[in-house]
């Protein structure tokens, strides 16, 4: 008789909960270091406990109650920035009621911790019954989950991907295409997910499919944004220009694409090849063409950047559509777990907690665990090195230098891996309670 561990089933709903409770609460712990020790002599990247939450409180004019896009510019989508407005409400609300001693970033910490835990928990719910046991583990405990989700926001944006796509498999594609939208507003990626959608209902000939999915997405994200694009054409505040220490939205713009041109504007980043690449270019070819903040290689990995990610693209929907008549129909989640990895290796920016995406992908296909564990190694490899760099960023460091470099290609490496995976990648459903195991965790050493 076989035994019940070798049948991978969900898991229970208080299994679930539980461990998300407890990657949850380790990941509150890295980062309430950084909320009771000074940020100094590196200490916020050699505990790990570094995070965007508390470094943009101040910064945005979240301390001061200033109103995102209209006066301060904003790197981040419409709903991120609604959030971070709310979370900073919630604590002055709480200061002013006394549960919270001070209006600070230690408190902006827990309580936008206190706010985000809900939607890492909506996101293991709806993955619970659609995976086994073990892969969910690789969502509610996993390194990627510990490291990121009080990093900065982008569980948002995770969550509203996960149930768009849970929407569109359950045929609910209004709510499908509005659910990706809300994810879109909080970060761009959930658009990812659309052409895929799409096609899937093209495939199955399903023409009103198509235009509720359009109409969902394109309602929400109308609804949601345009208020913020009006209001943040007009004039800045006169009590945010006497806020000192703040960028504030320059007269005459829209905030609202001040986010876009912002992202458009920068200069590649330590996380990503193109940087490398203009590390080797400018000892080939010393000019300042390659310089950190000139235009020349900006502008150039700008475009190249979007014509790789382009055609990785067009190429990955055309091999989904290939599969279109495969059982289970239109491969939408592997498509988008391949144009993920396209997007991860191909921008000119890729920010560490970027690797939060790629997890519900990997909890719901048909990735090989080697694969995954070698991805998840290659992610936190990549911020351990670049962490410990940042410690004697202004000194000589060729070691952490190299050990950086290195790992930012090995990454690169597992990315392209997982897009080849995705070309042949399905669902991973759970096993029914008796019949051979399809997935288990650790994985089996069977062969």
């Amino acid at each position: 008789m076989t035994s019940s561990g070798n049948h991978p089933r969900p898991a229970g709903v208080p299994l679930a909960v539980g461990a998300t409770a407890v990657g949850l609460m380790i990941g509150y712990l890295i980062k309430h270091q950084c909320a009771v020790n000074a940020w100094s002599d590196g200490f916020q990247y050699t505990r790990l406990c570094y995070n965007e939450i508390q470094a943009l409180f101040a910064g945005r004019g979240i301390q001061a109650g200033l109103i995102p896009y209209v006066d301060t510019a904003f790197e981040y989508p419409v709903l991120t920035a609604m959030f971070m407005d709310l979370a900073g409400r919630v604590l002055r609300g709480l200061v002013h009621l006394g549960v919270i001693e001070s209006n600070s970033s230690s408190g902006y910490l827990a309580v936008s911790a206190a706010m985000l835990a809900p939607f890492a928990l909506g996101v293991t719910l709806l993955l619970r019954p659609m995976v086994t046991r073990g892969r969910l583990l690789l969502w509610t405990v996993g390194p990627l989950t510990i490291l990121y989700t009080f990093h900065n926001w982008d569980v948002l944006a995770v969550a509203g991907a996960v149930l768009g796509l849970v929407m569109l498999e359950r045929q609910r594609t209004v709510a499908g295409g509005a659910a990706l939208a809300a994810g879109a507003s909080a970060k761009l990626y959930p658009v990812f997910l659309l052409p895929g959608a799409l096609l899937a209902r093209l495939a199955e000939g399903d023409r009103r499919g198509i235009i509720r999915i359009i109409g969902g997405f394109a309602g929400l994200y109308v609804a949601v944004n345009l208020p913020w694009i009006i209001a943040s054409s007009g004039p800045v505040s006169e009590a945010a220009q006497r806020v000192t220490g703040v960028q504030l939205r320059q007269p005459g713009t829209n905030g609202w694409l001040g986010v876009w041109l912002f992202h458009a504007d920068r200069y590649p980043d330590i996380w990503t090849v193109w940087y490398w690449i203009a590390k080797y270019g400018s000892h080939l070819h010393p000019t300042g063409w390659w310089g950190i903040g000139a235009t020349g290689y900006r502008d150039f990995v700008s475009v190249a950047s979007l014509v790789l990610f382009a055609g990785l693209c067009l190429w990955l929907l055309w091999r989904g559509w290939r599969r279109r008549t495969e059982p289970g129909g239109y491969p939408v989640a592997a498509v988008g777990m391949g144009i993920v990895a396209a997007f991860l290796l191909s921008s000119k920016v890729y920010s560490p907690q970027y690797a939060l995406w790629m997890v519900p992908f990997l909890v719901l296909l048909t990735v090989p665990w080697r694969l995954v564990a070698v991805y998840v190694f290659a992610e936190v490899a990549v911020l351990l090195s670049g962490f410990r760099w940042f410690t004697v960023f202004a000194e000589p460091a060729p070691v952490w230098q190299g050990v950086l470099e290195g790992t930012v290609w090995f990454r690169a490496a597992t990315l392209i891996a997982l897009l080849i995976v995705s070309l042949q990648a399905t669902r991973l459903k759970p096993s029914a309670e008796t019949g051979p195991a399809k997935d288990s965790f650790p994985p089996s050493a069977a062969p």
